[in-house]
């Protein structure tokens, strides 16, 4: 996740949009882990069947979105800095 805040803050204000997605269904927990990673991304906790529509199997998978909401790429597991840098540049217009 640090990783992926540190390609946010990056990238944001070229219009790339991140936000992040937590299966914990504590707000306490998700609050305490976002603030301790200094996540200033949104996050969510999943609600039911949400994952499941988005293809997501396995924890971590980080999606890449589209402007027009389509997913274009997925990676499962922890990615380097680099990695989630290059493949979300390639949304930038």
């Amino acid at each position: 996740m640090p990783e992926l805040e540190k390609v946010r803050q990056e990238l944001e204000l070229k219009g790339v949009g991140f936000a992040a997605v937590c299966i914990t269904q504590s707000d306490a927990r998700v609050r305490q882990a976002a603030a301790r990673l200094g996540l200033t991304m949104p996050v969510a906790i999943a609600q039911g069947g949400m994952l499941g529509p988005l293809s997501v199997k396995y924890v971590p998978t980080t999606l890449f979105i589209d402007a027009e909401g389509k997913i274009v790429a997925s990676a499962t597991g922890q990615r380097s800095y680099e990695f989630l840098r290059d493949r979300a540049r390639e949304l930038v217009p």
